[in-house]
């Protein structure tokens, strides 16, 4: 839901204001503000929606079109001029296919060498998947984590970070990938620390499955201070950013080398010609065709952009892809429309913190609710409506509601929710424990047996269902009870094309490395396995955009 005014005065439009909204801020923040500029500019509402953005964008359009024609105000607009189409020809020492997270560090680190850098998004906004992200990453090895951690930081290593992610993938993990992950973050977060004044800091939240404190994020926790920072800090320093400009081809010399490639621009036909690529064109989890049947059943998080478009693009160049059936499916999901979730896992980590249980519909406790993620989603999965529901007291919610408004949600959004006394997803329901039950559709008599014989193990400091950790089993206070809907959901793709290790050269179908072209984040796959721990995919595309970055600035 977005409320906006519009400012009208002699027939011209003064402003447009935006009172709230309820979408994910980064993307929202970066779209109106090109769109309002065009608004205010051309004096009319009959402009181009944003790319990326065109259902937000183009119902602001409407609406304020609809607004002002309604209220019987002449807008005094300029008339639209016929824009020609243009053939643009650029050059570039480094060329960079996608605006996330991985697209920038390479793009920076490749700045930072000296080189002429060029930019390209196919979205009117940058950020990609990473936009929907918070900024926690880990700081292993790093001058920064030194700062923050102190004597705690001798703890850690890379070696242990590559312990960690190997086997809480289960041992899934290309090892030659993770050792250039591990190896790299420290480098690459002091890196782009430095060059767009990033302050990171100890992240509220160390989640269990990393084996030290080792999680790092912004004041703020939000990616989108990442992202503005560092295209800001990119700019600055002489970068060159293409927004709204989609690559469509390849451009090869006459041995069939790569040399660049063209990209369609709004009313323009961009020929890039650059001496190495990187490509950072992220995931294709939006792109149903591609995605495998095991994902189809569990909601999606991500942004509806990521569709595998250089899977289109890319497919003279013969890359090897691998593993593309792997996806990164976290427990804590409110699906706000059909197959459409959003994530709660901040919120929900606090919860379980401060003692919440999990439970199924018959009111069965399913899991230690501090054991790792992977635990309580496979949990989560083995249910055969695969829904669980957390369950707290008000102290508990306070919680829980803060970081639900720090992360993406509105406070009006979630007051609709509970406006629907479970109804429909997502179920957020409070009251009386048999109250709230009945609403949330669990058996209210088998809820109220597990909720006294867990505060029955709280008294005794022990857990002999789940072997919960005393500290985190806490007493429900009060009469007021909370049931909050948690499902299943993903975002990231974690197969992909393969890279050397050596570098981020991307290899072809025979395994080697095709010249002059390299991979960053998401669009890679494997340092990870099969299941990527919290925080590790901000650190797989913090690192692998510092490599790919270094290695595309050495071609000759």
């Amino acid at each position: 839901m977005i409320t906006f005014e519009v400012d009208v005065a002699g027939n011209q439009i003064d402003d447009v204001k935006v009172i709230k909204h309820s979408e994910t801020p980064g993307i929202f923040n970066q779209a109106f503000g090109k769109l309002k500029a065009s608004i205010l500019k051309q004096q009319s509402f009959s402009v181009d929606a944003i790319s990326g953005a065109t259902v937000m964008t183009k119902a602001i359009l409407d609406s304020a079109q609809t607004a002002v024609a309604t209220d019987g105000v002449q807008i005094a607009a300029k008339p639209k001029a016929e824009v020609p189409h243009k053939v643009i020809d650029l050059t570039a020492d480094v060329a960079v296919i996608g605006g996330g997270e991985a697209g920038l560090v390479a793009a920076c680190r490749a700045l930072s060498l000296g080189k002429k850098v060029i930019l390209v998004e196919k979205n009117g906004y940058l950020g990609g998947a990473t936009i929907l992200n918070g900024s926690n990453v880990t700081g292993t090895g790093s001058k920064v984590s030194q700062t923050i951690f102190g004597a705690k930081a001798k703890q850690d290593s890379p070696q242990r970070l590559f312990d960690d992610v190997s086997r809480e993938c289960a041992y899934t993990n290309y090892p030659e990938l993770t050792d250039l992950m591990t190896d790299n973050i420290g480098r690459a977060i002091d890196f782009i620390s430095q060059f767009a004044s990033l302050d990171y800091q100890a992240a509220q939240t160390q989640t269990p499955e990393h084996s030290v404190e080792r999680q790092i994020e912004l004041p703020s926790a939000s990616s989108y201070e990442l992202i503005k920072k560092v295209a800001h800090a990119f700019e600055a320093k002489g970068g060159q950013i293409l927004l709204d400009t989609r690559v469509e081809n390849l451009l090869k010399d006459d041995k069939g080398q790569l040399t660049g490639f063209v990209a369609a621009g709004q009313h323009t036909t961009i020929n890039v010609k650059a001496t190495s690529v990187v490509l950072a064109s992220g995931g294709y989890g939006a792109n149903t065709a591609m995605r495998s049947d095991k994902s189809k059943q569990i909601d999606y998080y991500g942004p509806m952009t990521s569709t595998g478009d250089s899977y289109q693009f890319m497919k003279s160049m013969d890359l090897k892809a691998h593993d593309l059936d792997w996806y990164k499916v976290y427990p804590h999901g409110l699906e706000v429309e059909p197959g459409i979730a959003k994530l709660t896992t901040y919120a929900s980590k606090k919860a379980t913190d401060m003692g919440a249980i999990y439970v199924n519909k018959n009111g069965k406790r399913i899991v230690n609710e501090s054991d790792v993620y992977v635990t309580f989603r496979d949990a989560i999965l083995k249910q055969p409506d695969q829904i669980a529901f957390l369950v707290m007291d008000a102290r508990t919610w306070r919680a829980f509601y803060n970081l639900l408004v720090l992360h993406d949600f509105t406070a009006e959004e979630i007051q609709s929710y509970f406006n629907n006394n479970g109804a429909k997803s997502p179920i957020l329901v409070k009251g009386t424990l048999k109250r709230a039950a009945e609403l949330a559709g669990i058996d209210a008599e088998k809820l109220a047996t597990t909720v006294k014989n867990y505060e029955g193990y709280v008294q005794a400091k022990k857990d002999p269902e789940f072997d919960r950790d005393a500290q985190y089993l806490h007493d429900f206070e009060g009469d007021t009870y909370y049931i909050i809907e948690q499902r299943a959901r993903f975002a990231t793709t974690l197969g992909g094309y393969m890279a050397q290790a050596t570098d981020m050269a991307l290899e072809d179908s025979h395994e080697r490395p095709v010249a002059h072209l390299y991979g960053a984040g998401e669009v890679v796959g494997g340092a990870n396995g099969h299941d990527s721990m919290p925080s590790m995919m901000n650190t797989w595309g913090i690192a692998s955009g510092y490599v790919a970055g270094s290695s595309a600035s050495q071609v000759k």
